[in-house]
């Protein structure tokens, strides 16, 4: 069969119904520009910026395809009123899968227009880098509420389909069809995450293949450093958000937490696991979590008892797994005790703390139960916190080296069988007692509370401050020196304050 000489003719019939020839171009049908049914004007020998432009709008295109779909096939069935049988997700749940995914089209939609106009009527010198510089705003705008959030989306997702058999029915019904190209909603969503670095690369791209006359040369590297500072906008966000969200875990885990531990410039520095040295805080041996944020440490206890928590909306909270203790500004520890490590002492520290409603110093001393935590880093780290709070330069002047002795911390009976039956009678018994107990006051504390009024912190034995080094006796101005609180104290502290077990004014 020969199939040489129908080829010219069949061209120039294409050639009578596409209309004209005009110089070195050839009018073609594009097959991305079906929806506008115009022709682009590709030219006879394309050069690598026109080949790299048509790239960037076949994928601005393909991109606009994909969100249009997200919000055709999935969002708005979803959002449907009068769906049979009730809705099948609740409206917090749709946006937070969905978030700004609306918003993200539209603007899309904007410049694979504006893309459009340039391949259609194509010059070496339009300006490409010009139309995202035209948008920078509206992507800034709009892409960090849904890039940071995505992982909840995609959480939100997973836990949805698991509990509401109808939205797992929905996804597969709907993920089936030819607009997916097979693909689930979460791969779908995904896109956004990944758009902005693709379009860079594409930019830089375009910027090697422009003359350096082009006056789009340019604009590109304008673009380019456009899109880099949205990026890092998103970044900074997500870092933000994670903080916030941390910072909210916090609150739902600890029972009692107070809500004033939310706020936009704090954030969670560390979580370390311990064990009370003392029964200032609760009782000796309780298992206690310290969260260290940038300018308080919030002190919760194991929960004794946990009953989960059920929402109207047959949604179940995680029950929280910590009473709260109080928080403490970092502004009132006065010094961090490094206590030295011997056979009966291990992993132990303790914090020298003056509320503004005392006169004296009181002491609370812990255990590192958590190997990963390396004590002498954690008190640096807190130590560094401390020292920003109260606007000193040297962190380490607040880190003091002391013996277990002249504490009375011992360590050694924390993890004997006995010692925990022990410390459990010992509170049984203790309850028992107050119980009968007309006053409710034990006669030890009255004793330190005598005590406590009748020596000043001037007349402090001397001889047990030289047990704190040459360092401590230099540094009394800092024990001294009353500091501003950042949150105030819960009664509940202060009252606990009141029954401190042992003088600590030697440590000044």
């Amino acid at each position: 069969m020969q199939i040489g000489k129908p080829i010219p003719k069949r061209r120039a019939q294409r050639r009578q119904r596409s209309g004209k020839k005009s110089g070195n171009l050839i009018e073609t049908p594009k097959s991305s520009l079906k929806a506008s049914k115009r022709y682009a004007a590709v030219p006879a020998k394309p050069s690598a910026r026109w080949q790299v432009a048509m790239e960037l709008y076949q994928t601005e295109s393909n991109y606009v395809d994909i969100l249009t779909t997200i919000i055709q096939i999935f969002k708005v069935p979803l959002e449907k009123e009068g769906q049979l049988g009730g809705p099948i997700l609740a409206q917090e749940e749709i946006k937070t899968i969905f978030g700004s995914i609306p918003d993200i089209l539209e603007v899309h939609t904007k410049i694979k227009s504006d893309l459009e106009e340039i391949i259609l009527n194509w010059s070496e010198n339009h300006s490409i880098g010009g139309i995202i510089q035209n948008y920078s705003k509206d992507l800034m705008k709009t892409y960090p509420p849904f890039v940071n959030f995505f992982e909840m989306s995609k959480d939100t997702i997973g836990k949805c389909v698991k509990q509401k058999p109808r939205f797992h029915a929905f996804l597969k019904i709907n993920q089936a069809k030819p607009e997916c190209g097979r693909q689930s909603l979460a791969e779908l969503l995904i896109r956004p995450v990944q758009r902005l670095p693709s379009v860079v690369l594409l930019l830089n791209d375009l910027w090697k293949h422009t003359a350096n006359d082009n006056p789009d040369k340019v604009s590109l590297e304008n673009a380019v450093e456009i899109l880099k500072e949205v990026m890092t906008h998103i970044n900074e966000d997500k870092r933000k958000t994670e903080g916030q969200r941390q910072i909210f875990d916090v609150v739902y885990e600890v029972d009692g937490c107070p809500a004033n531990l939310l706020s936009s410039h704090r954030n969670l520095v560390q979580r370390v696991e311990t064990v009370v040295l003392d029964d200032e805080l609760c009782d000796r041996g309780e298992q206690v979590t310290l969260f260290l944020f940038n300018d308080c440490l919030e002190i919760a206890r194991k929960r004794h008892k946990i009953s989960s928590f059920k929402s109207p909306h047959g949604q179940t909270r995680p029950p929280a797994s910590l009473k709260h203790i109080v928080l403490m500004p970092l502004s009132q520890i006065k010094k961090v005790l490094d206590i030295k490590e011997t056979e009966d002492c291990r992993s132990a520290f303790a914090l020298l703390v003056r509320p503004p409603t005392e006169q004296s110093n009181l002491l609370f001393s812990f255990q590192l139960i958590v190997e990963e935590h390396k004590k002498d880093d954690w008190l640096k780290l807190l130590s560094r916190h401390v020292a920003n709070t109260i606007c000193k330069a040297d962190a380490e002047n607040i880190i003091f080296n002391t013996e277990p002795e002249i504490l009375e911390v011992n360590t050694k009976d924390m993890d004997s069988t006995l010692s925990k039956a022990s410390r459990a009678f010992k509170k049984t018994s203790k309850k028992v007692t107050r119980a009968f107990s007309f006053t409710k006051t034990p006669k030890r504390v009255l004793q330190q509370a005598l005590m406590a009024h009748s020596t000043p912190d001037t007349k402090s034995p001397k001889r047990n401050g030289a047990h704190l080094g040459s360092r401590c006796t230099s540094t009394t101005s800092l024990a001294a020196m009353q500091s501003p609180s950042l949150v105030s104290l819960p009664a509940m502290f202060e009252k606990r304050y009141h029954t401190f077990s042992r003088s600590t004014t030697h440590l000044i």
